[in-house]
Parts: structure tokens; C-alpha cells; sequence
């Protein structure tokens, strides 16, 4: 990530813009009837957002022409709506948000120190925010979005989907399904992840600043979303028939598994994309326990492409966040919960994804002995 080309002035970080966005007659004709056709449009702190997309290399109008689409507008600004909604552009590069103006207010104060956060720390997880804005239809409601970077935008097929907190009280399958994929929480997750040393230490540091940036600001709640793709040559668990019988199973390691985090940043533009693993599949139970038949199991072994980010960090520990937690814990162990306070939860966080990536100890084939 470069170096932004301004130096920004605390006035930018409180700035707004009013722009309006109209059809034109042509497109009139292929909206449905009684579609919204006029838009009143304010970005929020334009100047800073402005200065994020030039770190990352978007031109500002490819940023616009992604968002501001016939049908993303017409989705995103859609009456009688319930609750935060998720969309993609058009071309699948950014994730559009609705907020509640709580969240705005969240990120408005945050948003400061998220900046600097971005321009000291350049493999930062943190899913990067490329706009704040209102939109309201003439005659409709104002809609609250932000627009940030797609972090399991791929090329390749992604077999599956995980939203990681790193609690366990109801976070298991419970048919989540966004763009017509299923997400899967941390109770599913029945994998863990070898990387290369160097890779997996560059990873934990970078999720310790960042955990340690939204602890500061007060954000909890948050998650990890993690995608996988598995490679083909790998799809069936190669297996060393020689070992089979005695309960050994050989992970070949792939070509891109030693690759370095410059390496990585070379080829993919961003840490958290197409990062070499071995996984090894660990099925558990319902409680998010390692299973008794899988100990004696030999286990599905497979080289993958991972990647992830962290999202969803606008929920501050309000009122309501510390009512919840102080209700949920007389039902439940108050560890298990995802309602805790934004210390509790970064260590929490921070401990399970340290579980879930481990270290491959050598550069040769693997054998895991049960």
C-alpha cells in the first residue's frame, strides 16, 4: 500500500458532499414501473475516501461506475427493508453495506485513526473502506452504506465459507446463505490450517495490531471471513496406499507453500488472498468438539488457497451490546457468548485464530499418525 499523495486536515475527516443522480430517458424505459428514478447522493469525508482509493490504486471513477449502477441503486434503496443488508457490485470488486446511523456515528468517530491505522500497517486484515455515503429516492427514505473491499473476490471457485468470531454460543450452520452462497460458522469450522512459519507469525502479528486498533476504538463483534478453494489435485485426499493400512495418510505439499509475504504481495496485490495451506479436516460435533470416530480416523488432508479478512467492525459496546451480554451470561458460561467486552473479545478472537492456523514444521511431505 502506498503512501497517499496529500497530507489530510482534520477538517476532511468532517466534510460532506451533496450530489444528485438522475436516469436518463433511455434508462427510464428498462426500469421497472414505479422504480425511483432520482436520487439525492452525499458522500461523507470525500476527501479522505478519495485518498484510500488512490492507496489502493481504484481510479475514483471505476469506483463510481461500480456502485452507482442501475441495479445496485435500485437494490440498495429498495423500500420496506429490515435490518443491515449486503450487496456486490456489479463486477464483484466491493461489498455494499446499509447501516444503522448508530453504525455511521461509529465509523465517523473511528474513522481518523482507521486512516492512519491503513497508511502504518500495509498487510493490515482489516476489510479496507472505500466510502460513506445517503442515499435517498425523491419520495423514499434515506439508505445509510458503506462500500468496502471484497475480501474473497476470486477467480478461483471457493468450496467453502466461514464467519469466525471465535465464540461458540449459536455459531453453528443455521442456513446463512449470502448471494446465494452458505457461510458457515465457527462450530462447522472442521479444518485447521497449515502454513508455512514465517507465514502463519506475519498473519498473527498483523491480526494482534489490528485487534489491538478496534479494542482501542471500543469495536467488538467482529469476525473472520475465511474462504477456501481446494485445489484439484488434492480434492480426493491423496492418499500413500503403502500407509493406508496402518492409519497414515501423506500430504503432498504444494509449489506455492513456501512462498514469502512479499512474494504474496507481489502476485496477489494484498495480504489475506491466495495464501498456500495444507488443511486437515477435523470433523466435530455439535458442540464444537472434536468427535471420538475421527480420532481414530484417518483424516482428509488437502492443499488449499485461502482467503480472509476481518469485517463488520462497526458495532461498538453500547448499552444494548452490555445488556445482552449481562442477560446471555445467566444462561450461558459469559466465555461462550459473542456479546463481551472489546478486550475480552480480541484476546478470545485472537486465541482461536491462533488455533486454527498452525505451523507446518518442514518443507517435506507430511504423515499425520492416528
Amino acid at each position: 500500500m502506498a503512501m497517499g499523495r496529500e497530507e489530510l486536515s482534520p477538517q476532511d475527516f468532517k466534510t460532506t458532499k451533496n450530489n444528485w443522480i438522475q436516469y436518463t430517458k433511455k434508462n427510464n424505459i428498462r426500469l421497472p414501473e414505479g422504480s425511483y428514478t432520482d436520487f439525492e447522493w452525499k458522500d461523507y469525508c470525500p476527501s479522505v475516501f478519495r485518498s484510500i482509493l488512490e492507496l489502493e490504486k481504484i481510479d475514483y471513477g471505476d469506483y463510481m461506475m461500480s456502485i452507482c449502477g442501475d441495479e445496485t441503486l435500485r437494490e440498495v434503496s429498495a423500500p420496506g427493508r429490515i435490518g443491515n443488508m449486503i450487496f456486490l457490485s456489479n463486477d464483484d470488486r466491493f461489498v455494499i453495506k446499509t447501516l444503522r446511523k448508530s453504525e455511521v456515528k461509529v465509523l465517523r468517530e473511528m474513522l481518523p485513526k482507521y486512516y492512519r491505522h491503513l497508511i502504518k500497517h500495509g498487510f493490515s486484515l482489516l476489510t479496507t473502506l472505500y466510502g460513506l455515503h445517503v442515499l435517498r429516492p425523491i419520495g423514499g427514505i434515506k439508505v445509510y452504506f458503506a462500500v468496502m473491499s471484497n475480501v474473497l473476490r476470486s477467480d478461483l471457485h471457493l468450496h467453502r465459507r466461514y464467519d469466525l468470531k471465535g465464540s461458540s454460543r449459536g455459531r453453528n450452520f443455521n442456513k446463512v446463505v449470502v448471494h446465494e452462497e452458505i457461510i458457515y460458522k465457527d462450530i462447522d469450522l472442521d479444518f485447521y490450517f497449515y502454513l508455512e512459519p514465517s507465514l502463519r507469525n506475519k498473519i498473527l502479528s498483523q491480526l494482534k495490531y489490528d485487534c489491538e486498533f478496534l479494542e482501542a476504538e471500543g469495536i467488538m463483534d467482529y469476525s473472520l471471513l475465511l474462504g477456501v478453494h481446494i485445489e484439484a489435485s488434492s480434492r480426493q485426499g491423496p492418499v500413500d496406499r503403502r500407509n493406508s493400512i496402518s492409519g497414515t495418510r501423506t500430504v503432498l505439499v504444494h509449489e506455492g507453500a513456501d512462498s514469502t509475504v512479499a512474494d504474496i504481495l507481489k502476485r496477489n496485490g494484498r495480504f489475506g488472498a491466495r495464501l498456500p495451506a495444507s488443511a486437515v479436516r477435523t470433523p466435530r460435533n455439535e458442540m464444537g468438539i472434536v468427535s471420538s470416530s475421527s480420532r481414530v480416523r484417518v483424516p482428509e488432508c488437502y492443499n488449499v488457497l485461502l482467503y480472509f479478512g476481518i469485517i463488520d467492525i462497526f458495532q461498538n459496546y453500547n448499552v444494548i451490546k452490555r445488556l445482552e451480554h449481562a442477560y446471555k451470561s445467566i444462561q450461558y458460561d459469559s466465555k461462550s457468548i459473542s456479546a463481551v467486552n472489546p478486550k475480552v473479545y480480541s484476546s478470545r478472537f485472537q486465541d482461536f485464530l491462533g488455533k486454527v492456523f498452525l505451523a507446518r514444521e518442514s518443507n517435506k511431505n507430511w504423515s499425520f499418525d492416528y
